[in-house]
C-alpha cells in the first residue's frame, strides 16, 4: 500500500490543487479536506438520500438554481456524510453558505456544467480505482508467497504501513503483527472462514485515525488476503494434527487406570519406540479441558493449538477424548516452573474467555512413566474446574487433595496411586491401610482405633508410623479428609465391592466429619 498511497486516496483539498475540481470555487471548505470515494449527478432531492458516504454530490443546473433547494440538499448530503456539494454558478446567498459552515460540510460552486464536472470527476475515480484493483492484485500474489500464518499477517502488516493486524477468535487475540492496538484505533474487521469451517475467526486491522489510510482500500486488502490466511492457518492445523499423533497415541493406549507406568511401558514398548518416545526422558504432562466433556469442537481446537505457540512451539498439542494434551519436554524443576508461569500469564485470560482449565503433571528427576504424568495432567485438570475457567493448576500443588474433587471411585483411586505411590507398592498396603482407617474412623484416638481392630495399642502406632514413612500425610490436618477418601477407597477395593454407577450410592460409607 506504501507505493500506491497517493494514487488511490482522493481528496476534496488534491483535486481543487490539481484534479477535477480545480476550476470550482470554493464557498465553504471543512478544516479537514473529505475523502472521495465515488460521484453523484442529482436531479431529484430525494436521490441525495440514497448517496454513500464520502460521495461527492453535484446538483444539476435546475436544482442549484433555488436557494431552498440548495439548503435542502446541504441538510440531506450532510446526513449522509457527504464529501462536498457542487452547485452551479458562483454567487450564492449567505444564508446557504452559512448552512453549509454550520453542518460543516464542504460547498463548491462552478461555473461550467455541473453534468460535466461530473463526468471529468467519475472519470478520475475510475483511474484511481483501476490502480486500486492492480494494487489488490499485487498485494495478494505478495501474500501467497507466505507460508505461515506469522508471515502472513507480518506482510499483510508491512503492506498496511505497519497497521496492527490481527487474527481472532470470538475476542481472544490467536496471532498478530504490527503496531499495539490504541483505544483510538478505527477497526476494521472481514470474516476468516464461514460457519461450516474447520477454521473460524476474524481478520482484524486497527487503523491509527490520524494516519491517511483510505479505509475502504483497507477493507478491500483485508478481503483479498483472507484466502491466504485461512490456508496458513490450515496448512499449520494438518502439520500439528500430524505431529501430535505420538501425542494422542499416549492417550489412547492408557486405558486402564489400574496399570502401573512400568507395566504400561512394558506392554508398548516397541510402539512408543516407534513413536519416537525415548525411555528415561523427563517429560510434563499438560492436560486442557473444558467445562463440558463433550464440547470439543474442531475449530476451537484449531484455536488452541495457536494460543499454545505463545506457550511453546516445539510440543504438538493433540486433541484426545476428555480434552487436549501435549507432553513438553522438562530437563530440571526450573524448567518446570517456568512452564506453569508461562501457560498461566501468556493463556491464563485467554482460557478463560474460551471456558477452558490446564492441569499439569508433577516434575520428578527419576522420569515417570508417560502414562504416569498423563494421569496427573488429567486429574489436574478435574480439579482445577471448581476453581473456574482460566484455572492452571500443577498436580504438585494438590497432592492426596486432589481426592475431595470426586465422587467417581475410580478417579480416587488414580489419584491415590499417584500421589502416595509408596504405600500403594508397599508389600503391607491392605494392613497398613487398614490400621490409618480405623484411626481416621475414631477421630484420631489411637487407643479406640487399636480396640476397634483387637491390636495392643503400641502395634497400632507402630503402623501408623509405618504409613508416615510411605508417605501418608496424617500429621496435616487440611489432608485428613483427603486422606480419609482415598483410604475408605481403598479399603472398599481390598473387599472387592464394586462402585456403583449411581454417584449418590457412590457416597455411601464415605468419611463425616461434623461441621
Amino acid at each position: 500500500m506504501r507505493r500506491a498511497k497517493n494514487e488511490t486516496r482522493l481528496d476534496v483539498a488534491a483535486l481543487l490543487a490539481h484534479g477535477s475540481l480545480r476550476g470550482a470555487t470554493p464557498l465553504y471548505l471543512t478544516p479537514s479536506s473529505g475523502l472521495i470515494e465515488s460521484v453523484v449527478l442529482v436531479s431529484q432531492l430525494e436521490a441525495i438520500r440514497q448517496v454513500r458516504p464520502n460521495t461527492v454530490v453535484v446538483l444539476s443546473s435546475e436544482m442549484g438554481s433555488g436557494g431552498w433547494l440548495v439548503s435542502a440538499a446541504l441538510r440531506h448530503a450532510w446526513e449522509r456524510r457527504a464529501s462536498a456539494v457542487v452547485v452551479a454558478g458562483s454567487v450564492y446567498a449567505s444564508a446557504a453558505v452559512g448552512l453549509a459552515e454550520r453542518l460543516g460540510i464542504t460547498l463548491l460552486a462552478t461555473d461550467g456544467e455541473p453534468a460535466a464536472l461530473a463526468l471529468a470527476l467519475a472519470a478520475e475515480i475510475g483511474a484511481a480505482l483501476s490502480v486500486v484493483d492492480a494494487e489488490l492484485a499485487r498485494v495478494a500474489r505478495t501474500v501467497a508467497k507466505d507460508t505461515t500464518l506469522g508471515d502472513v499477517l507480518k506482510t499483510i502488516s508491512r503492506e498496511l504501513d505497519a497497521v496492527g493486524v490481527s487474527l481472532e477468535y470470538d475476542g481472544v487475540v490467536l496471532a498478530s503483527a504490527g503496531l499495539p492496538p490504541r483505544e483510538t484505533d478505527e477497526v476494521i474487521t472481514v470474516e476468516v472462514g464461514g460457519a461450516n469451517s474447520v477454521v473460524r475467526g476474524t481478520l482484524t486491522a486497527r487503523v491509527p485515525t490520524s494516519g491517511v489510510h483510505n479505509l475502504r482500500l483497507v477493507r478491500s486488502i483485508l478481503e483479498v488476503v483472507t484466502p491466504a490466511v485461512k490456508a496458513a492457518w490450515l496448512a499449520e492445523e494438518v502439520l500439528s494434527t500430524a505431529r501430535a499423533v505420538p501425542t494422542a497415541a499416549i492417550a489412547g493406549l492408557d486405558q486402564d487406570p489400574a496399570a502401573s507406568g512400568a507395566e504400561f511401558e512394558e506392554k508398548h514398548r516397541h510402539l512408543l519406540t516407534q513413536l519416537g518416545w525415548r525411555e528415561g526422558e523427563p517429560y510434563m504432562a499438560v492436560w486442557f479441558s473444558s467445562g463440558q466433556v463433550q464440547d470439543h469442537r474442531p475449530e476451537l481446537t484449531a484455536v488452541l493449538r495457536l494460543l499454545w505457540r505463545k506457550a511453546t512451539v516445539r510440543s504438538p498439542l493433540a486433541e484426545v477424548q476428555g480434552g487436549w494434551l501435549t507432553l513438553v519436554p522438562a530437563g530440571d524443576q526450573d524448567a518446570s516452573t517456568q512452564l506453569e508461569s508461562r501457560i498461566r500469564t501468556r493463556l491464563g485470560p485467554a482460557l478463560a474467555e474460551l471456558g477452558l482449565v490446564a492441569g499439569l503433571s508433577r516434575w520428578q528427576e527419576d522420569a515417570p512413566a508417560l502414562a504416569l504424568i498423563v494421569r496427573e495432567a488429567r486429574l489436574a485438570a478435574q480439579s482445577a474446574r471448581s476453581t473456574g475457567p482460566g484455572t492452571v493448576l500443577g498436580f504438585a500443588s494438590l497432592g492426596v487433595v486432589a481426592a475431595t474433587t470426586f465422587v467417581d471411585m475410580d478417579a480416587v483411586a488414580l489419584v491415590a496411586e499417584l500421589s502416595l505411590p509408596r504405600l500403594m507398592t508397599s508389600p503391607d498396603r491392605d494392613v497398613i491401610i487398614t490400621a490409618v482407617a480405623a484411626f481416621l474412623d475414631h477421630r484420631g484416638s489411637v487407643s479406640l482405633a487399636a480396640k476397634s481392630l483387637n491390636l495392643h495399642r503400641n502395634t497400632l502406632q507402630a503402623r501408623l508410623n509405618r504409613a508416615r514413612d510411605l508417605g501418608v500425610p496424617l500429621d496435616i490436618p487440611s489432608e485428613l479428609l483427603s486422606v480419609h477418601l482415598i483410604i475408605k477407597v481403598l479399603q472398599r477395593s481390598m473387599t472387592g465391592k464394586t462402585t456403583s454407577e449411581d454417584p449418590l450410592e457412590n457416597q455411601k460409607g464415605l468419611p463425616e466429619f461434623p461441621v
